[in-house]
């Protein structure tokens, strides 16, 4: 089958939605596809494919690859990747409003909508009436959950921390008694929440924030962190990607996506990867933090999230390794890209 992604964005290392959409064309070319992914098509592009994936909504890229997917009768599977969630239609929403109406022609007339989890696929029926079919296929991060990470060198920052067995080939946990660090991983957006951990960042503790400096919110934010007075145990680190990235998470004693909505939240699956517990919110669909023992989930709200970073902040080091270790497992045992890409390939094989 020759499928075509079109993925707006693409190229952008702070770009969730590219990443998830490149990882899942990896896999379709090993089940033996014919995959391309580009941030843009024509009518002449999509008659060349069997069928085309469009990702995100909202956007004129977006709404023009549907029309072109439509104009050359190849059939089209929207990815909205939590786009139509509450909370994600509410930012911008008088924006939103105006292409409202296209984008639901073009999602009543997709021959499928995937979708990430059966909330996001509630939010989507509710949103459109008449979709022909929508479909739950999940997400992978399999290109994490089987790293060796050989290039990792020691950690100069904590050169007394002791071993930590249950993972190998990861720096070691730290295990003294001394302030908590947080780590904050993703785009300086308002959904995403930031403003509300800065107020509620323990005292005493301290946080490290990976995100890209975009039209000058990282000043916005420092700005913000010098009036709540916890500007001197905030860090802005800008971005990072692969080993450094993980070498952040791996030395955090928690991750915190405090969003107001999320699709996935690849960020708490890259923590709990390598061992590291994840603090998010009832915005993101982790609910399995509680289950597995691996984390918290809160209410969206200041209050909520204060009391998930004081509980962390109060519990040893060696619990919060435990339960890091504990998501590692969880990870290994029911996320990867090639399940997905299994389930997207059974969707297409029914699609008339």
């Amino acid at each position: 089958m020759k499928i075509l992604h079109v993925v707006p964005g693409l190229g952008d290392p702070a770009n969730g939605i590219a990443a998830a959409a490149t990882r899942l064309a990896e896999e379709q070319r090993a089940l033996g596809d014919e995959v391309s992914v580009s941030a843009s098509c024509t009518a002449a592009d999509c008659r060349l494919s069997d069928v085309v994936f469009v990702h995100s909504m909202w956007t004129p890229p977006v709404l023009r690859a549907c029309h072109a997917a439509l104009r050359a009768g190849t059939p089209l599977v929207r990815v909205p990747h939590g786009c139509l969630n509450p909370a994600a239609l509410h930012h911008s929403a008088w924006k939103k409003a105006l292409v409202s109406p296209l984008e639901r022609h073009y999602l009543r007339r997709a021959a499928c909508i995937l979708v990430t989890t059966d909330t996001e696929k509630a939010a989507v029926e509710r949103w459109v009436r008449g979709a022909k079919r929508v479909e739950v296929v999940g997400m992978g991060i399999d290109d994490l959950l089987t790293q060796d990470f050989p290039d990792f060198p020691d950690i100069p920052d904590h050169p007394d921390f002791p071993g930590f067995p249950d993972i190998p080939k990861l720096p070691p946990k730290r295990m003294d008694d001394g302030p908590k660090t947080f780590l904050f991983v993703g785009r300086l957006h308002p959904l995403k929440g930031l403003d509300m951990l800065l107020a509620a960042l323990p005292t005493g503790a301290f946080l490290r924030v990976i995100a890209p400096d975009a039209d000058g919110a990282w000043a916005r934010y420092e700005r913000l962190a010098r009036q709540l007075g916890v500007a001197n145990r905030v860090t802005f680190l800008g971005v990072k990607t692969g080993v450094e990235k993980m070498r952040e998470l791996r030395a955090a004693d928690a991750l915190v996506l405090p969003t107001h909505s999320e699709n996935f939240g690849f960020a708490v699956a890259e923590a709990l990867v390598v061992g590291t517990p994840a603090i998010t919110t009832k915005g993101a669909p982790w609910e399995g933090l509680g289950t597995h023992g691996c984390g918290w989930w809160t209410d969206v709200n200041a209050a909520s999230l204060r009391a998930a970073l004081a509980d962390c902040a109060s519990r040893s080091r060696a619990e919060l390794a435990a339960m890091g270790a504990r998501g590692r497992e969880w990870m290994l045992a029911d996320f990867t890209w090639r399940a997905c890409a299994e389930r997207v390939q059974e969707v297409l094989r029914c699609l008339k």
